[in-house]
């Protein structure tokens, strides 16, 4: 499985990278959301799709929210987590509302073991 990290933090990405690795995941991370768009597509064309977005929801330049909602319009079924360390009831209701999981930082490795895993088990069996 292959997912994609979205965060302007690089202690951040690297935490995720090195957890994900170690636990079997194929792992690419970003720091904004051009450059994510840019992979999501560069791995669709080589028939390799990204499986899961993990995107921060505040990052400079384009949202976590607005990454989601452009992505999903060239990849429709790419499940996405937001993560954020600014959560309260509206933004909760929000990222569930756009079909989201949601992340709240910070957080264990286990706990988003946890939300990847439960998102591998949807994406199967809606198969």
């Amino acid at each position: 499985m292959k997912i994609l990290v979205v965060d302007d933090d690089p202690g951040i990405l690297n935490a995720f990278r090195v957890n994900l690795i170690s636990f079997g995941y194929r792992v690419l991370t970003t720091s904004n959301g051009q450059d994510a768009l840019d992979i999501l597509d560069t791995n669709q064309q080589l028939d390799d799709p990204v499986d899961i977005l993990v995107s921060d929801l505040r990052m400079n330049g384009m949202s976590g929210n607005d990454l989601i909602y452009k992505s999903r319009i060239k990849h429709t079924n790419l499940k996405a987590v937001l993560m954020t360390a600014y959560g309260n009831d509206a933004v909760i209701r929000q990222v569930r509302n756009m079909g989201c999981a949601y992340l709240d930082k910070p957080f264990s490795p286990e706990k988003l073991m946890d939300i990847l895993n439960c998102l591998n088990v949807n994406m199967y069996s809606a198969s």
